[in-house]
């Protein structure tokens, strides 16, 4: 099951499957898309925290009891497209999403910290995407994902190796941003949402929108993009509340608007 906590403007996700690796079943791709339609628009959310239930497994990935059902590939693509959907919707929501990697990520569970904009790992955690050793190649995208973030010699040594590799090479190659202590993934991704909602909630969706832009725009666009955002923003309520409170020497109060 997806378990979701609000948090005063930040959402947590956790995969809760702990008997069978915290892997994706289809009810729980179900309920994974369900929230993640239901937080695109919310406009007072500032941040996204995904984690793991327990303390050995982020996400291993797709249910393999239920692709033994699978019989013809029109059955197979269906089945996938709904995960695949969602792990788009994870990387397309509005608002920073962080990964708090508490344990093993392996094969999809690794494709999933590909989606977040920021990702935290458990020292002792280990990543890798086997599936080359089983005669698959990643199914929810994940090899262009991980090209983008760290080139393709890294994601080729990766992704046909099938190696998993400790948190901390994870963090030298760039695919995780930070390391926390054992057992101290959440608390640490929580601090890091903590620190996102002192912005105004219209700012942070404008900051990821350009940065997205950025792979898949040309340059002009992207600096149009970044004129009209500011000058929305420039004319905001929020923008305004903010000026009052620094005048008036206080915290500001962000409406998202």
């Amino acid at each position: 099951m997806l378990k979701r906590e609000s948090r005063d403007g930040v959402e947590i996700l956790t995969i809760d499957r702990q008997g069978f690796g915290n892997s994706i079943s289809s009810g729980l791709t179900t309920e994974l898309l369900e929230a993640l339609e239901d937080l695109a628009s919310d406009i007072g959310l500032h941040a996204v925290v995904i984690t793991g239930a327990g303390e050995k497994f982020f996400c291993t990935g797709g249910d393999v009891k239920e692709y033994r059902t699978i019989e013809t590939p029109e059955d197979l693509n269906a089945h996938f497209e709904r995960t695949r959907r969602a792990m788009d919707l994870l990387e397309a929501l509005p608002v920073p999403v962080i990964a708090a990697v508490n344990g093993y990520a392996l094969g999809g569970g690794a494709e999933i910290l590909l989606c977040c904009d920021h990702r935290v790992a458990d020292e002792r955690a280990e990543i890798g995407w086997p599936q080359s050793r089983l005669g698959i190649i990643p199914a929810w995208n994940g090899i262009d994902r991980l090209v983008r973030d760290c080139g393709p010699r890294v994601a080729s040594r990766l992704m046909t190796t099938g190696v998993r590799i400790p948190a901390k090479e994870a963090l030298a190659l760039g695919i995780v941003d930070q390391l926390a202590a054992p057992g101290e993934a959440l608390k640490d991704a929580l601090a890091h949402a903590e620190l996102l909602r002192a912005a105004a909630p219209m700012a942070l969706r404008f900051t990821k929108k350009v940065i997205k832009a950025t792979g898949d725009q040309p340059p002009e666009a992207v600096r149009q993009l970044q004129r009209d955002g500011f000058a929305e923003l420039w004319f905001s309520a929020d923008h305004k509340e903010a000026e009052a409170a620094f005048a008036e020497k206080r915290a500001p109060v962000f409406k998202g608007r």
